[in-house]
């Protein structure tokens, strides 16, 4: 039996039915997927691409998916992932530009949203099955939200006190000057 080609696109919401139950789906996705783009975006919000520091930086998330069903969980989804991003952002210190990268690996489990409120569920974070541990998700009536489940991976994983520089002098809170590259009257004032 050959392998098949990883596919490039997949929707941000998918239909648990479209996938054969024990067959495993891979997926190699870029800013050619739109909520991959959309996930991008939101990484270098705020962020001028015109500015003179900019340099442009890309994000790759490769996903394998596997429609599983049996007790407890019933029809559920097994989702493995890696997200990678290049990335520019302000210095928390002095706004410049930096670029950031992050990577995150994750193992999901989506099972039916109706598991939510029963009781050993409740206070569940992870679960364990197929011989691993997975972040415990729920799909809605047979829908995955694939898009929120990446989107929060990636987000857990990014600096969210990026620096260009650990030695970074920031800016006067008086007169906003850039300490890095100059002085003000008010450094003194203390």
């Amino acid at each position: 039996m050959s392998e098949k080609a990883p596919l490039n696109s997949i929707d941000a919401i998918v239909k648990l039915g479209s996938f054969v139950f024990d067959e495993t789906t891979e997926y190699e996705l870029d800013e050619t997927c739109s909520w991959v783009n959309d996930l991008f975006n939101e990484l270098e919000e705020g962020v001028e691409r015109e500015e003179e520091d900019y340099s442009l930086g890309s994000i790759a998330c490769d996903l394998s998916l596997k429609r599983k069903s049996g007790k407890p969980f019933g029809d559920h989804l097994l989702v493995k992932g890696n997200i990678r991003a290049k990335y520019m952002t302000p210095c928390v210190r002095c706004l410049k530009l930096t670029s950031q990268e992050v990577e995150a690996h994750f193992q999901s489990c989506l099972v039916p949203q109706r598991l939510e409120k029963e009781p050993e569920f409740e206070e569940l974070d992870d679960v364990f099955t197929e011989n691993e541990e997975y972040a415990l998700y729920f799909h809605d009536k047979g829908n995955a939200d694939i898009a929120e489940m990446v989107h929060e991976n990636l987000f857990m994983n990014i600096d969210h006190f990026p620096l260009h520089d650990p030695n970074c002098l920031g800016l006067c809170t008086e007169c906003g000057q850039d300490l890095n590259t100059g002085t003000c009257k008010h450094q003194n004032v203390q």
